[in-house]
């Protein structure tokens, strides 16, 4: 059976005493009632510092499951690192992207507010966080993606100044430039409807790449999933 794995905050790992404690709540109730998790069993724990910790519960009270560090491991650092810059669609679609772009690896999200963008908000829910944690935990990640404020095309330009930008257009025509396994690229994807062609204009200008995936139309995001595969695993 696969080892659950969690991510937790810092302070319910002692590394120095080779020790972790989980207090009661909802990672407790997950362990004891959902999991059914007993003495003996493996975990792994994170901290969201690129370290998993291999672990071992010797413990389950009421108020906490109590273990100890049998070891830890450092995984290689997902490249090339992907920041997808999305524009914001439906809550479900936008969600489901940030979701499958996590399990592929993308290492940062900007949301993006375009011309065409429907729903506009400064601040996020704290679900779409969750969503991440949750996702990088199935997929075997150790350390969470960093959602950023929504921002407009012009300021998420300027954010990934020196990175390869790479801008999803159904007529762009040209192909997807080479990444370089050291590389930061930046992936635009816009929302239903596409990026004007002003803002493609104003993309290509800074310096990006204008790509289309193929000859049929991809819902935003598809195309964000099908673009940071090919980044990933080309």
């Amino acid at each position: 059976m696969r080892t659950a794995r969690f991510f937790v905050p810092a302070e319910w790992v002692a590394k120095s005493a080779e020790a972790f404690c989980i207090p009661a709540g909802n990672l407790h109730k997950q362990i004891v009632m959902i999991l059914r998790m007993k003495a003996g069993d493996p975990i792994s724990l994170m901290v969201d510092d690129g370290e998993e910790i291999d672990c071992r519960i010797t413990e389950i009270t009421r108020s906490a499951v109590m273990g100890v560090i049998a070891g830890t491991k450092v995984p290689k650092p997902l490249l090339p690192a992907v920041i997808v810059c999305a524009a914001m669609t439906k809550r479900d679609t936008f969600e489901w992207m940030l979701q499958k772009c996590t399990e592929l690896g993308a290492t940062e999200f900007i949301p993006l507010m375009t011309d065409r963008v429907v729903k506009r908000m400064k601040d996020l829910p704290p679900r779409l966080n969750l969503i991440l944690k949750e996702a990088s935990e199935q997929s075997g990640r150790v350390s969470i993606p960093k959602l950023h404020s929504p921002m407009t095309l012009g300021q998420a330009i300027g954010h990934t100044e020196g990175m390869v930008r790479i801008l999803l257009h159904e007529t762009g025509g040209k192909k997807f430039p080479e990444a370089h396994k050291t590389s930061q690229i930046a992936l635009f994807i816009g929302p239903e409807g596409g990026f004007t062609e002003e803002e493609v204009a104003a993309a290509e200008s800074a310096g990006a790449h204008i790509v289309t995936m193929g000859e049929l139309v991809l819902r935003a995001e598809t195309a964000a999933v099908a673009g940071v595969t090919k980044i990933r695993f080309s």
